[in-house]
């Protein structure tokens, strides 16, 4: 479903002067028929529709984002972001894929010149990352337009992938106290490079007041992790995890009579294991969702637009229950209900979001940005991409 035009939503010319901004989700019905004829059409095509199903997924949600009143419009196609993953796909992938084939058969699949080439490979995968979201971001924006004025991000992609590497590697080297830093220097540049039109967004602040937070979860997840670890050693001394053997034990074939009993036991030790550090992964991420709560409202107060400011309403539990959600229907429906997980994310943000001031929008002019026809086909090809 193709969201209509502006020039047919508007009633007469916007307003002039200084307009308070107020965003709102209003959700369209249609979206379950285009998951349902997305996940066929992916199943027949073998997934190669999936750009035109990502294309119309964003054009309904993009449609359902209203500022003052008036729709956003996505201007996407399947078509660009098609070619833009075949053109990653053979300028960088094949000739580095083939590479590794050729040395693999000169030099034997165990040569140190295959395992060096393979570090290096994926070295470089990881040094792409940050090209990758920088360049998915830049393309959104370009398609994302309201009152006929189109969003822009004319920065640096390789200076923001430069940052973005050494944030992955200063994480475990400070066991991960670089992270508000990094985190903050990231959002800067991302925010300060964006435009709507010929106007800025600007982002100012410190991480000084994100610490007091992540400290909590830190020291919070670390303790998670002791009593795990003591609460499985004891399961285990007491035999609570002795339940699990006849389960296993059936598993195990007849055939297998001398060391079916070992194997059960073997399996059955896993299995809690398996078990222990899926709790934990669960306490983790709820302690984590604290951080993450502040991180989201301190930024959007960092953030400014024409003299306008933001305000975010994230809070620990809201982003729970929304995790939690997304899960059950990407579970429960084998992913067929995804885009209702992105309708989710991006319904969470906009009722969250407010704005505080004026912005003058009809002194804004359209945005002189290059068009990037190739659209974001890198952080496909890395399977980065969560919309």
């Amino acid at each position: 479903m193709s969201p209509p035009m502006f020039g047919q939503q508007s009633a007469g010319n916007p307003p002039a002067g200084p307009e308070p901004v107020r965003i709102d989700y209003v959700a369209h019905p249609g979206l379950g028929g285009i998951a349902i004829s997305n996940f066929f059409l992916n199943l027949i095509t073998l997934s190669f529709y999936r750009f035109w199903a990502k294309t119309r997924v964003r054009r309904h949600i993009w449609s359902s984002v209203q500022v003052n009143g008036e729709p956003v419009e996505y201007t996407g196609t399947g078509k660009e972001l098609f070619f833009g993953f075949i053109v990653i796909m053979a300028l960088v992938f094949l000739p580095l894929t083939l590479i590794g084939v050729g040395l693999a058969a000169y030099f034997g699949p165990e040569s140190a010149a295959v395992v060096a080439f393979q570090m290096i490979f994926a070295l470089a995968l990881i040094t792409l990352y940050g090209f990758a979201i920088y360049r998915a971001r830049r393309y959104r924006l370009s398609r994302t337009v309201w009152r006929g004025i189109r969003g822009a991000l004319p920065g640096s992609a390789m200076s923001y992938s430069g940052k973005y590497f050494g944030s992955l590697l200063l994480a475990p080297m400070t066991l991960g106290w670089s992270t508000p830093a990094m985190n903050l220097i990231l959002a800067e540049q991302l925010t300060n490079d964006m435009r709507f039109g010929n106007v800025p967004f600007s982002f100012s602040g410190r991480s000084g007041p994100l610490y007091a937070r992540y400290a909590m979860c830190w020291f919070g997840s670390l303790l998670a992790l002791l009593i795990v670890i003591m609460l499985a050693v004891w399961l285990f001394a007491s035999g609570a995890f002795d339940g699990l053997k006849p389960v296993f034990d059936a598993m195990v074939s007849d055939n297998q009579a001398s060391g079916s009993g070992d194997t059960a036991a073997g399996l059955a030790i896993f299995g809690g294991i398996v078990f222990a550090y899926l709790f934990y992964v669960a306490v983790k991420s709820t302690i984590w969702s604290f951080y993450t709560a502040r991180e989201l409202n301190v930024f959007a107060q960092y953030t400014r637009f024409s003299g306008a400011g933001f305000e975010f309403n994230a809070t620990a539990w809201s982003l729970i229950t929304l995790w939690l959600g997304n899960m059950a229907l990407i579970i429960l429906t084998l992913g067929i209900a995804q885009p209702f997980v992105e309708q989710r994310v991006m319904r969470y943000f906009v009722e969250r979001l407010s704005v505080n001031g004026a912005v003058d929008f009809a002194a804004i002019e359209q945005s002189k940005a290059r068009l990037d026809k190739r659209g974001e086909g890198l952080i496909d090809a890395l399977d980065l991409d969560a919309f």
